[in-house]
């Protein structure tokens, strides 16, 4: 179909240039010993991001993985408490919570929009239940409205990972604002990078307050002017602060973000448009008119009959021969990874609590049909493809009926190679 590439992720510019050039020129090269210094480059991204999702409080840290774990340290989750976390989803979302000795307990998707159903949340909640992580996947918003039903019914705390849904939102309220904390990842790959970083929203001052004292060796400020001597140790944590450098490339890119995501949404209107007119082909999103999606993916979901049963990795190489650069979705839930089986576990949890996760795991598998479906049958589309002009998506629209009208030959080559 074509032979031009699409765009390529990360963007940089004037705009990271000349921030970058501001804090080499200033001499201030460290945010502070808390990461606050009203001056530094970090605490102005982090002012610009809240206000960007309409929260009170941004607090940088080094990456979106330390930022679940450093929620949940200020939550006071301890270890063998429970919290549930999807099934389908980046593996740091359920490694955080064995990161501070806690069980992390499997729930299913929505099929519709592959982020955490709160009717089996409900089902999974136990007296040891103590929070839930649901995941903007791809940056399509969780059901927040009925988890936080969920979460008030049972007394329990949510943190929202919004790693994938930068600017995204339900009933005109962002992500990253519904529960007691948000995370959010600027690694590489993400709508807005510094190659590595990570954020958490509150909109609590107490909480805000841990987090600080948490990226910072545990020290809180004693009173007085912010200095080592007015500072002590409190909570045993590392060093978690994100530096000036990073914090500058960020306020270039929050910069960019606005134009870009206009054309990411114009584009994955445009795009959807052509592909309900190709049967066997649903693009995942519930088409609710009060959520904004933040495009970090475009995840297609196909009919695996229709398509003569062939494999994601066969059909992306066919969608990549036609110059379209689509990847295969999760090909396993994350109870079937290796790092959440019994012995790599083992280590982490204190022995009764091992006994109640293996158990989960032997006894009664974690029983997520439609995450184990959506494993079977899910292409992605990376952002970057969407920052292209409207003949790019034009194009990959035309890959995919083309592949779909053809998949009789992919289904022909599978069953030579079986």
């Amino acid at each position: 179909m074509r032979t031009q590439p699409y765009p390529s992720w990360p963007m940089g510019g004037a705009g990271e240039r000349a921030w970058l050039e501001r804090v080499m020129t200033s001499g201030r090269w460290f945010a502070g010993m808390q990461a606050d210094d009203p001056e530094s480059a970090g605490t102005l991204f982090g002012q610009r991001f809240a206000a960007l999702h309409g929260a009170r409080h941004g607090l940088p840290v080094t990456n979106g993985s330390v930022a679940i774990e450093l929620a949940l340290r200020a939550l006071n989750i301890q270890p063998g408490d429970e919290v549930i976390v999807p099934c389908y989803t980046f593996i740091s979302t359920a490694t955080s919570v064995l990161m501070v000795g806690a069980i992390p307990v499997f729930a299913d998707i929505d099929p519709g929009s592959y982020c955490l159903d709160p009717v089996d949340v409900s089902r999974r909640v136990t007296p040891r239940t103590r929070a839930i992580i649901p995941v903007h996947l791809g940056g399509h918003v969780a059901d927040m409205p009925v988890l936080m039903q969920v979460a008030e019914r049972y007394g329990l705390s949510i943190i929202e990972d919004c790693a994938q849904a930068i600017d995204a939102g339900v009933l005109s309220r962002k992500v990253g604002t519904w529960g007691a904390f948000g995370t959010f990842s600027f690694q590489s790959a993400k709508t807005m990078t510094a190659g590595e970083g990570g954020l958490i929203l509150t909109d609590r001052q107490d909480l805000a307050e841990r987090i600080t004292a948490l990226r910072a060796f545990g020290r809180f400020n004693s009173g007085g002017a912010v200095r080592s001597s007015a500072l002590e140790c409190r909570l045993l944590s590392s060093n978690y602060r994100l530096s000036e450098f990073q914090s500058a490339v960020l306020l270039g890119q929050l910069e960019m973000f606005p134009a870009q995501d206009e054309r990411r949404q114009s584009n994955a209107a445009r795009l959807t448009h052509h592909v309900d007119g190709i049967p066997g082909l649903r693009h995942v999103r519930k088409q609710e008119p009060d959520v904004k999606h933040g495009y970090y993916y475009y995840f297609l979901k196909y009919d695996t009959e229709q398509f003569g049963y062939v494999s994601p990795e066969r059909l992306c190489q066919a969608l990549n021969a036609e110059g379209v650069p689509f990847v295969a979705g999760d090909r396993r839930p994350l109870y079937r990874h290796p790092v959440f089986q019994a012995d790599a576990v083992r280590p982490h949890l204190w022995p009764e609590a091992f006994a109640r996760y293996q158990e989960m795991l032997d006894h009664e598998p974690p029983q997520c049909p439609a995450a184990e479906e959506a494993c079977d049958c899910t292409i992605i589309l990376r952002h970057q493809a969407l920052l292209g002009e409207p003949q790019d998506i034009d194009d990959i629209s035309e890959a995919l009926g083309k592949v779909a009208r053809n998949v009789d030959e992919l289904r022909d080559e599978k069953e030579q190679h079986t």
